[in-house]
Parts: structure tokens; sequence; C-alpha cells
């Protein structure tokens, strides 16, 4: 009857593992949304409002919401990207200029 126990115990753990490890991989194929800044004055609209002070705005490079009003933007046409570091935002250029050629 132990040995009965402890084969149930280890099937559940072993199938809460893959459910979280399904999870991750699903994780990694949905669309970020990122919110981009236009010429009219606000954000994009946004599915969910924040409790924050502030705009923000979601890094595409890795998925960090950032302030508007931190130094790492890149200004195309009449949307900013916004960026949470340098890092990212050469990171950013670099894909774009592999893209383009």
């Amino acid at each position: 009857m132990g040995s009965f126990l402890l084969e149930i115990l280890d099937f559940v753990i072993l199938a809460l593992f893959v459910m979280g490890v399904l999870r991750k991989i699903g994780s990694l194929f949905r669309p970020t949304r990122i919110n981009v800044r236009t010429s009219m004055g606000g954000p994009s609209p946004s599915p969910s409002s924040s409790p924050h002070r502030g705009e923000m705005a979601r890094d595409p490079i890795c998925g960090m919401f950032v302030s508007t009003e931190l130094p790492y933007q890149l200004n195309r046409g009449k949307d900013s990207v916004h960026f949470c570091s340098r890092e990212c935002l050469e990171k950013f250029q670099k894909d774009l200029e592999h893209v383009a050629s």
C-alpha cells in the first residue's frame, strides 16, 4: 500500500513538472505587446491599465516596462520605441540592420 502511494505521489510531481514546462514553452510563443508613444501625445491603447503614474512603455528586447522619460529611445517616424538600457537599444538597432540587409 505504501509503495502504491509513493507511485501516485511521483506521478503527481511529474505531472506538475510537465505542466510547468509546457507553460514556459507556451509563453515563449505568445506575442508581446509593445506600447508605443505616438506624436498625438498619449500611449497607444493598452488592454489593461496599471496603477502607475506617468507613461510607461514596454522594451521590445527584454519585455521590461520602462518610463518614457528614460533617455534610451529610438524615434522612428512619428513613433518612439523606448528601452530600459543602452544595451537593449543597441541590440534593437543591430537587429534592424540585420533584417534590413
